[in-house]
Order: C-alpha cells, then sequence, then structure tokens
C-alpha cells in the first residue's frame, strides 16, 4: 500500500512511523496493487489522542477511527477493526469490480461467517423544497442528527447533517458513471 500519514496538531516520531508502517503492512494480502492509497491521520486534543486509517480501493472506502490515550494504543484498536471490514466487504471487492483471478498468496481467509443484511423497517415521507440554510434551521428544530430535503435551487435531494464539533455539513449526492 501507498502510506500517507497527516499529523494535526500532532508530530509523528520516527519510530511510530515504522511502527505504523509494519503494522499496516500485514494489510497488504488483502490487496494485490502495490499503490493501493492508505491515508492515515493523527491529531491531539488535549489528552486524547484519534487515528483515522482509510483505504481507497476501486471506488470503496474502508475506514476506522478511534480515539484514545496514545498513538500506540490507537494503532493496536484501529488496525483490527479494518481487517474486519475488510473480510465483511471481501465479497464487493472481488467480485463488484470483476478483478482478475488472483494468486493463492491474495486469498481472503475468515472464519467470521458472514450474515446478509435485512432491512426490518422502511420509512417513507415527503421532503420539502428548500434552501439548505432552512434544512439547517429544521436539523435544529426536530433535534435529529440529519435532515433530508429536496435542493431548491435544483431539485436535488441533499442531506444536512450536525457533524461532531457541533457544526453543520451538508451531503450532496451525485451518481457516479
Amino acid at each position: 500500500m501507498k502510506l500517507e500519514i497527516v499529523a494535526k496538531n500532532y508530530r509523528v516520531t520516527d519510530r511510530l512511523e515504522q511502527i505504523l508502517e509494519g503494522k499496516l503492512r500485514r494489510l497488504d494480502k488483502y490487496f494485490p496493487d502495490k499503490e493501493t492509497p492508505c491515508k492515515v491521520v493523527m491529531s491531539e486534543t488535549g489528552r486524547q489522542s484519534k487515528m483515522e486509517i482509510s483505504i481507497s480501493y476501486h471506488g470503496v472506502y474502508i475506514r476506522s477511527e478511534v480515539v484514545g490515550d496514545t498513538m500506540y494504543y490507537n494503532i493496536d484498536s484501529c488496525l483490527p477493526k479494518l481487517e474486519r471490514q475488510l473480510v465483511k466487504h471481501r465479497e464487493k471487492l472481488n467480485k463488484s469490480f470483476k478483478m482478475p483471478e488472483r494468486p493463492s498468496e491474495y486469498e481472503f481467509v475468515s472464519d467470521v461467517d458472514m450474515q446478509p443484511v435485512e432491512i426490518n423497517k422502511v420509512k417513507r415521507f415527503a421532503v420539502k423544497p428548500m434552501s439548505a440554510e432552512e434544512a439547517a434551521e429544521n436539523l435544529d428544530m426536530v433535534g435529529h442528527d440529519f435532515y433530508i430535503f429536496a435542493n431548491e435551487e435544483n431539485g436535488a435531494i441533499e442531506v444536512v447533517y450536525r457533524r461532531k464539533d457541533g457544526s453543520v455539513g451538508l451531503l450532496q449526492p451525485y451518481v457516479e458513471e
């Protein structure tokens, strides 16, 4: 994998970088492409250290985020989460992108029994045309983490959501071609 380390309010030591690279190397078995991008973002707020690891592979994003006392602890917590996600999505990674047959050294090995996802409730609701600012106001009024609306300018379905830092974000989905 092609590793990119980004530090925010944190100084990455050479030793930490070596440990991170060594531990991330064990995920190479899941990716035959040595140029698979892997981004590690490390930040520190007060006494808490935060680590986010994101891997992009053929349009699929595998991501893990951990907050803990030290970055060394975060590495040991973050990597098993990533590996579980890779095992869980192995079928999607293999079949959906019609990847060529892999040599046996890249086979996914798992003792996890995967259960199909079942949708057990469906809600239908009307969306009203409004501006993103109006939707953000409605988000505050209803007290939810997100609010779905139709953008009055272009008719597209969009989502405003409450971010962890308390600010409001806007999601504008589009169809990838």
